[in-house]
Formats: structure tokens, C-alpha cells, sequence
């Protein structure tokens, strides 16, 4: 079979790099990269530090077997309808040179990056919240309706939030909630502006202020909609105005941002509030932008949305002080990622994350990037190329710089679910709760990377590949941008290979897997599934 240029890592010289990283407050010295001076087949050697050897513990050896109950009356958080329905074929064509920074935060642990979401089952089921506790999540996304709490003026009903977030967080998850449906007496829709602002403000504040343990609260999913209620996940302020109170929606949702950043600041002031998230993605004829996946034919998100919503923040900004948002929330799926790959730099969600982030620049605004959702089905596309999704756009996303990432969704729906959501497989888990192939590729994630930090991208001949920093040693994340392997040669004695499921093994110079005939330098033969490289000598 053949094989791509051969580069050369090494994994075992430059232990001193990090301690000078550690040493000083300046921005960390990027690793040296050697570019090869001579013929096609010279090596790229890249020094990082040595890694001891940590073999990742296995995913649950035990099948859960209860079925799942249902969720809790509080409406699940419903599934988004820009998931995509086909496999995204286009693989990356080379690795980004830089690592573009898609909020202005340095470089961080990843201790708190990994979330899922759920409909309800992580807090109905003890076997599942502990499937959850043992994939390594820290976040776990869930909603809670102003309708359910506040039925009527003044009548409220706290049982739900009062129970379900002290669940997730007695067992140590950072619940992230979604702000959903409004009350009917409130509002003309469940899904945009609110008319009775005055008790919206009130139902907030009590929020949050009866829920200190939450510090993320979410203002609607996907509030970028045009197309109305029938079409809604959550949000549906895309329009022109769905109201009829002369004013665009954009406008309504920035003034209900604002009004909801006082509020839930007021409740607890550690709070944070996030847009959306928003879908950003499914756009609509009306709106899509050249060139865009189908010319947005039966999309139903405005492209404009942002654009017109930032406009109107920065030309009526908050008193000083406060803010409109403190995160920026947008879903990710592979299905749209050509066309963001082709307008901006990076794979996959990292070249989504960089649109964000230059219209935030582009109106004066900043803040970190939250993904609320990204997933894929394993119906459609398998169960090993859902694996290697979920790991490598984790692997990209913390290269962004984003804060959170949240896997949509952890549970499958049931066959017996109302459609089309029956036919949605994008769970880490089974509908009989029983791990999946992606529950272990999510887990080996958590427990490798869950306590690093990221340095940089490497430039790899033909491949992709990610650097992270891990107790001061290098984590070397690489795989195949193609179906066609590479050779990627270590410089070293001793490598410990982790593939993307967690299987942990050793490799030395000269031995039989050794695809490298040169001494103190170990060549690995790499396909499109990532593996983790660590130096152990």
C-alpha cells in the first residue's frame, strides 16, 4: 500500500520546554519545529517532552440492562433539526499552521471541557447516571421551561429544577440548562419574544437565585429559527416579527439577553449566561450564502441572524458593567463543514468556531465559545466512524480554545420514540443503556486528555496532529487526513500507543511494529482513526 512522506517526531528531548512554560507568566514558547532541508522524505522532527507510561482504565466491563423510565415532566430537551441525515465525506486536506484562538482565554486544563446532553435519563436512571459519572462528563446540558415552573401569574411550581440540578450536581456535574418554553400567558409563542417582560425578569431572578449550585444558564436552543413555532428546537427569533410588536425578533432576543443577564446576575452573581446555543448552520434559502450546502434548500435558520443581533449590540451598548452574554453557545455537526472549511481556516468545528469569532471581533464584542451540541448517528455512518468524529473534534475543539464541548446526545432515543427521533442513534450509550463503541472512545478522551492542556497543531505530512500539554509531558493526538495511511516516524526507545477506544500498548525501537529502520526512532503506520502517542523514555 502506498504510503505518504514520512515525518518525524520527537517525543523524548525537551523536557526543559515545559518547565520554561511553567516558570515564567509569557506566553508559552511554541515548540521548535525542524523542517526537513533535504529530498522529499526527509523527516519533520518536532521536540516535545516525555510522557510516563498511564494505561487508561477500560469502559464498564458490565452491560446496564435496565430500561430506561422516562424523563421527568420538565420537557427534554428536544433534538436539533439541523442534525445531519447523511455522512460528511470531505476529509481535512492539512493541518491549520497555527492553532487559531476562538475566545480570547489562554491556553486552559481540559478538566471541565467534556459535557453531554440529556432528554431526562441521567437523572431517572441510577445505572445511567453512573455510566455518565463514569465517562469522565463534567458538563451535562438538561433545560427547564418557564411554562412548567409558572403555569399561571404568579403560582410556582419549583419541584423540578429544586430536584433535578441538585441531582447533577451531588454527583459532580456542572449542569449547563437551557431557559425553553415560555409561559402561554406570557408570551404569543413558546419559542420567541415575551410579551410580559415584567414577570419574566421575576421568574429569572428566582431562578437563579434559588439554584445557586447552576452557573450556566442557556437563553433558548437555536433562537436563530425563521420558520415559527411548527419548525422550532427551542428558539425561534429568525424572523421578521413573529409578534407583531413592530420591532425585528434579532431585537426582542437581544433586549431578553440583556434583561436576563441582570436578572440571573442578580440571583447569583457568579452566574454565567450563554447565547442560545445557536444552530448557525441549516440556513435557509432566504438566507444562505453562496455557495452554502444546498443552496439551503429546506433549512430553516437565518444566516443573518448574528450579524444583525451583534449590530444592535454594538450600537446600544449596556450600561457599564453589564453585558448582553457571557458565553457564545452554537451547535456543531460534520454534515455542514465543507462550507466552513472552504471560507475559513481549520478543520471541522475549528473553522466554524473561527467564523464566530471573527463576527464577534467584527462588532466590537469577545467572549469564549460553549459547543452546545455536536454528534453524529451511528446508524448511518457506524459505529467506529462516530468514534473517530467524537475524538477528533474534541481533539480540534480544545485546539479552538472553547470552553465546553457537549456530545449530543449521551442516551439513544427508543425505537418506540415518535418519529423521526426514533430513528436518532447518535447516544454514547444504547436505548437498553448498554456502552457503545463512541461511550469507550468518550471515555479514553476524558481520561487522557481530561487533566491536559493544549500547546499547538504539529505539521504532519498528509495527517492531522495536536500537542497537549500533560503534567509537563507531551500527548501527541495524530491520525490520517484520508482513507490512505501514513507512516508517522517518533524519534525514541519506547512509545505507548492508546488507540481511540483506550487500548493501551507498548512499542520500542526495532521492534516488529517499529515501521522505522533507523536507530532511536520508532515509525507508526496511522489510518483515519486517531490514536495517542506517549513517550516513555
Amino acid at each position: 500500500m502506498k504510503m505518504k512522506r514520512l515525518t518525524r517526531l520527537d517525543l523524548g528531548a525537551s523536557l526543559i520546554l515545559f518547565a520554561s512554560m511553567a516558570a515564567c507568566s509569557a506566553p508559552p514558547t511554541p515548540v521548535v519545529l525542524t523542517q526537513p532541508t533535504t529530498g522529499d522524505s526527509a523527516p519533520t522532527v518536532i521536540v516535545v517532552p516525555t510522557q510516563t507510561t498511564v494505561a487508561p482504565t477500560n469502559a464498564p466491563t458490565a452491560k446496564a440492562t435496565v430500561a430506561p423510565t422516562n424523563a421527568p415532566t420538565v420537557k427534554a430537551t428536544v433534538a436539533p433539526t439541523n442534525a445531519p441525515t447523511a455522512k460528511a465525506t470531505v476529509a481535512p486536506t492539512e493541518a491549520p499552521t497555527l492553532a487559531p484562538t476562538a475566545a480570547p482565554v489562554s491556553s486552559q486544563s481540559l478538566a471541565d471541557y467534556f459535557g453531554i446532553s440529556t432528554n431526562g435519563e441521567v437523572n431517572a436512571q441510577e445505572n445511567v447516571r453512573a455510566l455518565a459519572t463514569l465517562s469522565g462528563a463534567r458538563m451535562v446540558r438538561t433545560s427547564v421551561t418557564w411554562q412548567q415552573v409558572e403555569p399561571t401569574p404568579g403560582k410556582f411550581d419549583w419541584r423540578w429544577p429544586d430536584t433535578g440540578f441538585r441531582l447533577l450536581t451531588d454527583n459532580h456535574f456542572e449542569p449547563l440548562v437551557l431557559i425553553m418554553d415560555n409561559a402561554k400567558w406570557g408570551a404569543s409563542t413558546k419559542c420567541g419574544p415575551v410579551t410580559d417582560l415584567v414577570a419574566y425578569d421575576q421568574f429569572l431572578r428566582q431562578l437563579a437565585a434559588r439554584n445557586q449550585n447552576v452557573t450556566y444558564w442557556a437563553l433558548y436552543n437555536e433562537p436563530d429559527n425563521a420558520h415559527g413555532e411548527a419548525t422550532s428546537t427551542g428558539g425561534c427569533f429568525g424572523g421578521d416579527d413573529i409578534d407583531g410588536n413592530g420591532k425585528p425578533d434579532y431585537v426582542d432576543y437581544a433586549n431578553q439577553l440583556q434583561l436576563a443577564w441582570r436578572a440571573i446576575h442578580a440571583g447569583n452573581p457568579n452566574a454565567k449566561l450563554v447565547i442560545g446555543a445557536v444552530a448557525f448552520d441549516n440556513f435557509d434559502e432566504a438566507s444562505a450564502p453562496s455557495g452554502y450546502f444546498d443552496g439551503g434548500k429546506g433549512g430553516i435558520f437565518n444566516a443573518k441572524f448574528l450579524d444583525n443581533l451583534f449590530a444592535y449590540m454594538q450600537a446600544n451598548p449596556p450600561p457599564p458593567g453589564e453585558k448582553y452574554f457571557d458565553l457564545l453557545g452554537f451547535n456543531y455537526y460534520n454534515l455542514y463543514a465543507p462550507y466552513w472549511e472552504a471560507h475559513y481556516d481549520g478543520q471541522g468545528v475549528i473553522a466554524k468556531a473561527n467564523a464566530l469569532t471573527q463576527r464577534m471581533r467584527q462588532y466590537g464584542l469577545a467572549a469564549p465559545l460553549l459547543v452546545s451540541e455536536t454528534g453524529e448517528d451511528s446508524v448511518t455512518i457506524g459505529n467506529e466512524a462516530q468514534s473517530a468524529f467524537l475524538v477528533k473534534t474534541f481533539v480540534r475543539g480544545a485546539s479552538a480554545k472553547i470552553a465546553r464541548m457537549i456530545w449530543w446526545t449521551f442516551q439513544d432515543f427508543p425505537d418506540s420514540a415518535p418519529p423521526p427521533s426514533n430513528t436518532w442513534k447518535y447516544g454514547l450509550i444504547d436505548q437498553n443503556a448498554s456502552p457503545k463503541p463512541s461511550y469507550s472512545a468518550f471515555q479514553a478522551a476524558t481520561q487522557i486528555l481530561g487533566d491536559a492542556s493544549f500547546v499547538q497543531v504539529l505539521s504532519i505530512d498528509g495527517g492531522e496532529g495536536y500537542l497537549f500539554n500533560k503534567h509537563g509531558a507531551g500527548v501527541a493526538i495524530v491520525w490520517s487526513a484520508s482513507a490512505e495511511p501514513i507512516t508517522v516516524s517518533f524519534a525514541g526507545n519506547a512509545l505507548q500507543i492508546t488507540d481511540m477506544f483506550g487500548a493501551a500498548r507498548a512499542i520500542t525501537d526495532g521492534s516488529p511494529d517499529d515501521q522505522d529502520s533507523a536507530a532511536q526512532s520508532i515509525g507508526l503506520q496511522v489510518d483515519h482513526n486517531p490514536i495517542y502517542v506517549q513517550a516513555t523514555n
